[in-house]
């Protein structure tokens, strides 16, 4: 007997011990739970408040079924509370329809992206759950910072002034015009930039911050083309602190270098650049320099020494800042009378893609590479076309014909002055079809679009005088 009192024990269903209480309540159209647990299994919690919130459960695996849990949420929306417990062992929470969605979360992960993903999303969970918190403004400038360190720099700026509007009373304001101020100098939205650190002066709040924001502001004004305020502002920061670190002392003198070649006192700027030069620490320092050197030695009249020190800059610089520092160099070298350095640079300029057209012909010009028509073969010219105008066509044409052996050496526009008189007279003297053959002849060695688009015109009337109106509608589309 007792042993079958026992075996119907074991076989009995065992009551399970419940380690936690909650209950779940909407108000006003959203769920609330109140959760009490100490040490539960997560599983049994979850599944119960699924339950209780009239949701599946998806994603808990067996790696879960022994995890325990402790919290004490009172009267929390029901989407915070599961996230809340699902953070703390490691995973992610969301209520989706009416699932309860559980996935593993990213400790542990070496994807950076992931990574900060999930650092702006909980931030954002907590701002919007808890905007009036006073870690409000940490969690924003934490967001402003993420996107800073993954090259968002204008999500980064968006941040820090949604913290200064929000938030400014928040000992992080200031924090956050300044470091706004400083991306906006970095894509060199100088007046925007100028507008954050005044606005950083004016604050009230103490901040420790008025020298460098006085130093930065000093290096948009002189960007903006202020020079002689850059300098007034550079003299009063050295009179209000005359300590400066290493970066605060290179700064200060490459305002002052930049503002006194704007102000033409190239010599002066050079002198106080060599000493700068000595400090030098890395590419971004070189960089600044030889573009300062540039503007120093051309407000000194160095045009040679400026078109190599552009040069050089370019060298160290992308996009558009390579394309005006390459114009500059080949500009300074024109101006130097090194038609050949401007040739040079010209030429490294090309295989940037940037066409220098108008440096090339100066200098080739200067350079006397492009031997102009002789005033005879002009003058024929001029003459075919006189006897053109003036319906003596045979003559013309007779005039033509002895410019033949020296056409290649007309420059462009010539050769298409050539073209058209030539066509002209043929028209009249043989026939449309042997001038439009005549046109075909020549449009390949024309290769400027207005004076292609010339000849076609020509084309087009011939045609039409024969009545020939669909071939003269394709030549006026630019097909003969």
């Amino acid at each position: 007997m007792k042993l079958a009192l026992a075996a119907l024990l074991l076989l009995a269903p065992q009551t399970r011990e419940l380690r936690h209480e909650l209950s779940v309540v909407e108000r006003d159209g959203e769920r609330t739970c109140t959760i009490h647990a100490d040490n539960a299994l997560l599983h049994e919690l979850l599944g119960d408040l699924a339950r209780e919130a009239g949701l599946e459960l998806d994603g808990l695996d067996q790696s879960t079924s022994r995890t325990l849990v402790s919290v004490d949420l009172r009267e929390r929306p029901l989407r915070q509370a599961v996230r809340f417990i699902a953070g703390s062992v490691g995973l992610e929470a969301e209520v989706r329809g009416g699932v309860l969605v559980l996935r593993p979360g990213l400790e542990g992960s070496s994807d950076a992206d992931a990574l900060y993903e999930a650092s702006l999303a909980a931030s954002a969970a907590t701002l919007r759950d808890f905007a009036d918190h006073a870690l409000a403004p940490e969690a924003l400038r934490n967001q402003a910072v993420i996107e800073e360190r993954r090259g968002n720099l204008a999500a980064a700026r968006a941040r820090y002034d949604q913290l200064v509007e929000r938030y400014s009373d928040s000992p992080l304001a200031n924090d956050a015009l300044f470091a706004a101020g400083n991306l906006l100098v970095r894509e060199e939205a100088w007046q925007d930039a100028a507008d954050r650190f005044s606005e950083l002066l004016r604050s009230e709040r103490e901040h420790g911050l008025e020298i460098p924001a006085r130093l930065e502001l000093a290096w948009c004004v002189v960007r903006l083309g202020q020079h002689e305020r850059a300098l007034y502002m550079i003299d009063a920061i050295d009179a209000l602190d005359s300590a400066a670190s290493r970066h605060e002392e290179l700064r200060r003198k490459q305002v002052r270098v930049r503002a006194l070649a704007g102000l033409g006192q190239g010599d002066k700027a050079l002198v106080l650049l060599d000493e700068l030069d000595t400090r030098l620490a890395g590419p971004a320092d070189r960089r600044e320099s030889l573009e300062l050197r540039a503007l120093a030695c051309t407000a000194a009249g160095r045009r040679g020494d400026a078109a190599r020190a552009w040069l050089a800059y370019a060298q160290l610089c992308e996009g558009t800042h390579k394309e005006a520092a390459l114009l500059a160099a080949a500009t300074a070298a024109l101006e130097a009378s090194d038609e050949v350095g401007a040739l040079f640079v010209a030429e490294a300029a090309r295989k940037e893609g940037l066409a220098l057209d108008t440096v090339v012909r100066d200098a080739r010009a200067a350079l006397e590479l492009d031997t102009p028509a002789a005033p005879a073969e002009s003058s024929a010219l001029e003459r075919a076309e006189r006897l053109c105008d003036g319906g003596s066509f045979a003559e013309s044409l007779k005039t033509l014909r002895g410019m033949a052996a020296t056409l290649n050496t007309l420059d462009e526009g010539l050769r298409a002055r050539f073209a058209r008189c030539h066509a002209r007279a043929l028209s009249r003297e043989v026939g449309v079809d042997a001038a439009l053959a005549h046109l075909r002849e020549h449009m390949d060695s024309i290769q400027s679009p207005e004076l292609r688009r010339e000849l076609y015109l020509l084309a087009g009337e011939l045609f039409e005088s024969e009545g020939r109106i669909d071939e003269a509608i394709e030549a006026y589309r630019g097909r003969i």
